[in-house]
């Protein structure tokens, strides 16, 4: 008599097109604390390589359909990307902004640059507001003296953990909505002390 393969529930998966390398150790962070909540979820990060708002929407959404092809459907898209260099070329970020709408992706916009949104992760600094790239990293070094942009993953974990995710998705819908894509209740854990 044959024996019967154990089940494996199917894996959500969700598209992560990443403006660089700081944005890709963030999503590869949550990807970490999804895999340590046991979710069933895979996050495929591509990283875009920088550039304008429209470029880098541009590759996420030919990755995307690309991946698509290949390997079937996503449940979600998102892309991470700074809003820095969002008014600099007004055509080209409302062409940016169009089609992450037209091709159903989530977009997550740091105001200015990644370390902004990172600050809002330590607890009495989610209303900061910085207006320039200088300031947004001055004020996490300030918290966070061992920052350096690009970290891994495990380094983001080192000093992050799930529940402050959860205390800068209260202040940044968009990111929460990206959380939401992963799995509703990825968002109720305790911070971490420190």
């Amino acid at each position: 008599m044959a024996r019967r393969r154990a089940h494996r529930p199917q894996r959500r998966r969700i598209f992560v097109g990443c403006e660089g390398a700081s944005e890709v150790g963030y999503v590869a962070f949550i990807r970490l604390l999804a895999e340590e909540a046991g979710l069933q979820v895979h996050l495929g990060i591509h990283d875009c390589r920088g550039g304008d708002p429209l470029a880098i929407i541009e590759t996420a959404i030919r990755v995307h359909d690309s991946r698509r092809t290949k390997f079937g459907a996503y449940a979600a898209r998102s892309v991470f990307l700074d809003a820095d260099r969002h008014g600099h070329h007004s055509a080209r970020a409302d062409r940016a902004k169009q089609l992450v709408k037209e091709n159903g992706f989530g977009a997550i916009w740091s105001t200015p640059v990644l370390e902004a949104l990172l600050l809002k992760h330590f607890s009495g600094s989610e209303l900061l507001r910085t207006s320039t790239p200088d300031l947004a990293l001055e004020a996490l070094l300030s918290r966070w003296p061992e920052y350096r942009k690009g970290m891994a993953a495990l380094e983001l974990r080192d000093r992050l953990d799930g529940a402050a995710v959860a205390g800068a998705a209260r202040f940044e819908p968009a990111l929460r909505a990206f959380l939401d894509s992963i799995k509703p209740e990825f968002l109720h854990v305790r911070r971490k002390p420190g």
